[in-house]
């Protein structure tokens, strides 16, 4: 699953980042964090033993974006 958050204020305007998360082969649960303008660079890499790490990591990293004015694109 993926998480784009864009921030569209200021000089940083059009800049986003995206958090890709979900379990590989091997059952590890994952997560990518992909910082950019246009395109996406990988910046973050996290294996996590267990889906509570995974969503304390989120909520930590999507905390961190809100407080630099950056918006989720998925509308509810």
């Amino acid at each position: 699953m993926t998480i784009k958050m864009i921030n569209r204020t200021g000089k940083r305007w059009g800049r986003f980042v995206s958090y890709e998360f979900g379990e590989d082969l091997f059952g590890y649960i994952y997560l990518d964090k992909i910082k950019g303008r246009d395109r996406g660079k990988l910046v973050d890499r996290w294996v996590l033993p267990d889906l509570g790490s995974l969503i304390r990591t989120l909520d930590l990293e999507i905390y961190k974006r809100e407080v630099e004015n950056y918006e989720n694109t998925l509308v509810a």
